[in-house]
Parts: structure tokens; sequence; C-alpha cells
């Protein structure tokens, strides 16, 4: 069977689906919504001769100085589009995910070895680094990460064969994208395995790990094992992520690997996965649980009726309960964008520190999703905003620094999300 062939009938299916009266469930209905292909993928390797067609797309990464590539020379891009399935254009809080998975299907037979944890950043840096540590385990994970786009391009504007870019680091038009300490979007191509500015090493965490349920770990993985990426929601980096994407309708992952190639001459030693274009193998398989919350609010509690249903199972609590008991009321946790149900996701200042200069660092927790606004105020009447930047050593905790002194009278501090009125 050819692949538009194969294309045409899984399309045909769905068309059929609809006129028989399967559409977007509506809002306050649990979303489990499968994508057995994505809408594009590519092979994201400068010399790929074959963009958005490959079979395979191995990934890798080359530790050097080189002004020719980015250290994660070569990824792995999948993209979806959603609105179809998910309903697009509503403000990210609106969307309340329960569960994001990602497979994947190896194609080379034991040409790398199963790591099932995440490695600390400083394994990869050179011995002579002494920042460096050692790896504790055998093999390097499987990793996962948003996408960015450059070039002219975006998230909606991106396609498998649109062009590649520059192959010099930083060049490539569609890159592997995490966060770093300050919750900023920014390209990990080359966060390991450079040392000279502009690309200092520097750590960011992946969106998932790479999970394989029958390959011990440390041993080589055989050729068409199911790699399953369960994406880590309790992130609310990767998290709001997610939801930016589902607003606009296109979702995008980048597969990678930290492990070297032994070069065109030295074997197959990384892995190999199947693409949407492969007629042997599964392709990459999305599953999302999402509840979209609509507007209804039918006990005029100030809780939209939908997240009261997926959160608190019912309608029994009020906007100022806080079911959690920790020390946030219902009405803020859906406003900040953290859990109702876990005392442990919640936004608030643990500790504050004011230096001889009169700057002010803030010891945070912030469980929810969306840019953080921090206030000051002398008298808790009047509120004004206090430039800082975060820095998140973890990724639900972190500290918050003045950009600039603050006034000496302004003995309070509160924050809240940059789209939402709430504190």
């Amino acid at each position: 069977m050819t692949t538009s062939l194969r294309r045409a009938i899984g399309a045909t299916v769905f068309c059929l689906a609809t006129l028989l009266g399967v559409s977007p469930a509506s809002a306050g209905e649990l979303l489990q919504v499968v994508f057995d292909e994505p809408s594009d993928d590519r092979w994201m390797y400068a010399f790929n001769s074959m963009p958005g067609t490959r079979p395979a797309a191995p990934v890798f990464t080359t530790f050097t100085e080189s002004e020719d590539s980015d250290s994660r020379v070569a990824q792995f891009l999948m993209g979806w589009e959603t609105a179809s399935r998910i309903p697009s254009g509503l403000p990210p809080q609106r969307y309340w995910i329960k569960s994001a998975r990602l497979t994947l299907t190896t194609l080379r037979d034991r040409s790398f070895i199963y790591d099932p944890t995440a490695d600390p950043w400083e394994t990869a840096l050179p011995s002579g680094d002494p920042r460096a540590i050692p790896d504790s385990d055998a093999g390097r994970p499987l990793e996962l990460y948003g996408a960015g786009f450059r070039g002219g391009f975006t998230a909606g504007t991106f396609r498998e064969d649109s062009p590649f870019g520059s192959t010099t680091p930083g060049g490539r038009n569609a890159f592997a994208a995490g966060f770093n300490a300050a919750r900023e979007p920014v390209d990990v191509s080359n966060n390991i395995g450079k040392s000279r500015e502009p690309f200092l090493p520097f750590p960011s965490r992946p969106f998932a790990v790479g999970v394989i349920t029958h390959v011990a770990a440390g041993d080589a993985v055989p050729a068409g094992t199911p790699v399953t990426f369960p994406v880590d929601l309790g992130d609310p980096g990767t998290r709001g992520y997610i939801q930016e994407a589902l607003r606009s309708g296109r979702l995008w992952f980048v597969a990678s690997w930290l492990g070297r190639s032994a070069g065109q001459t030295g074997g197959f030693t990384y892995p190999d996965f199947a693409t949407r274009d492969n007629l042997l193998d599964p392709g990459p398989k999305l599953e999302l649980e999402v509840v979209v919350i609509g507007d209804a609010d039918t006990d005029a509690d100030g809780l939209p009726d939908d997240w009261e249903r997926a959160c608190l199972e019912g309608l029994g609590a009020s906007g100022e309960d806080d079911s959690d008991g920790d020390g946030i009321s219902n009405a803020s946790e859906w406003a900040l964008g953290s859990d109702p149900n876990d005392d442990a996701s919640r936004v608030a200042v643990r500790g504050l520190h004011r230096d001889a200069g009169n700057r002010v660092t803030l010891d945070l927790v912030d469980s929810g999703s969306g840019a953080l606004v921090v206030e000051s105020s002398a008298d808790l009447q009047r509120w004004a905003p206090v430039a800082g930047r975060l820095d998140f050593a973890a990724p639900t905790s972190g500290l918050w620094h003045s950009d600039e002194p603050v006034d000496a009278g302004a003995a309070f501090f509160r924050c809240r999300r940059a789209d939402s009125g709430v504190r």
C-alpha cells in the first residue's frame, strides 16, 4: 500500500465517522483523542535529501566546537493539527490537560542502550569541566522537547518540507525547544556539546523521557520496540506549552538523544525511529486526554462548572473553599492554573529577603502555568508591578529577583498571572 493511499483511506474513515454524527465533544467532556500519525514529521538533519518523506529519523548528537552544525545535530520533528479534534482559539487556561503521551517505534536492531532515567546535564560536560559529574548508569535517555521556529516561520506556518535553514549552530528553522531557569522558551540544540559563546552549556529539563516496558535498563533495544514518552504535566512550562499549542491548533514535539554517532564509517550506534512515511512500522502516535472548560457557572460560585467537575468531582465546593488545605482558595487555584486537589500545587511566596540596596528576592512556589507578575504595596491598597527575573532550579520552586531597588516602604508583595486579575 502506498503512503498516499494509506492517508487517503484514513481521511475517508474520518470523514465517514463525521457524517455518522461523531464530532468534537462539547465543553466539559473528557476528550480522549488518539492521533495515529502526525500531520507533519521530518528528520531535521541538514543533509536530509528527503524532507517530509523519509521513512526513518535517526537522532544523535555531536560533541564538537564545530561552527558547521548544532550539537543535537539530528532531531526528529513531529507536528499535529489538533483543531479538528480539540476546539482551538480558547484562552490556554481553558484546556485542562489530564494526560499526554507520544509513542515512537525503533527501526534498527540493538543500535543503542536503554536508559530510562533523565541524566543530569553535568554528565554530558567534557571531563575537563569542573562542573562535570560521572553518569551513574549506562546509555543516554531518549528525550522529548517542544519545538521552536525561526527564519520567518511559526508553529502555524512551518511544514515538513519547509526550508531547513542554516547549518550553522542556532540556524535551523525548526528546533528542539525547552525552558531555561527563567521559564523562558529556549533552543536546546546546543545546550550541551559546545563551550564557547554564544553556546555555553546550560540545563533544560526534557518534557518527557522515553520508557520501554520490555527492555531492562542497560540492555540493547531491539528493532520494532515501542518507546513511550509520558509528558510531564507537573512541569508548568511543559503544561503551558501544550495549552498554548491547543489554543493555536498545532502541537509540535521534537525527539532527541544526547548520545554520539560513530560517524559515517563507524556503524549504527544511535536510535532510529519510523516516520509516518514508513510503510512497515508504525509512525508517531499521540494520545491526549483534555477537558475543554466552558464558561457556564450555574451555581454562581466563581468557578466554571466544567472545571469543578473535572477537578473537584462535582459542584459541591465553592470558590471560597480551599479543597486541598494549602491556603489557596479554589477560585485562586482556578485563576492561577494550579490543582485544587493537590496541596503541593499552588502559587505562594514562602520567603522574602531585602538586601542593603533594597533589591528584593522572593522564595516562590509556582505550580501554575503562564507568565507571573509580582506586585508590591506599602498599604495593601495600592499595588504596583515590580520588574524582575525568575530563577527556577526545580520545576515548581525557585527565586524571583527584582531588577531594580524596591521602595523601602513597600513591605508587601503578591503574585498574579499576567492574564488574570486574581492574586
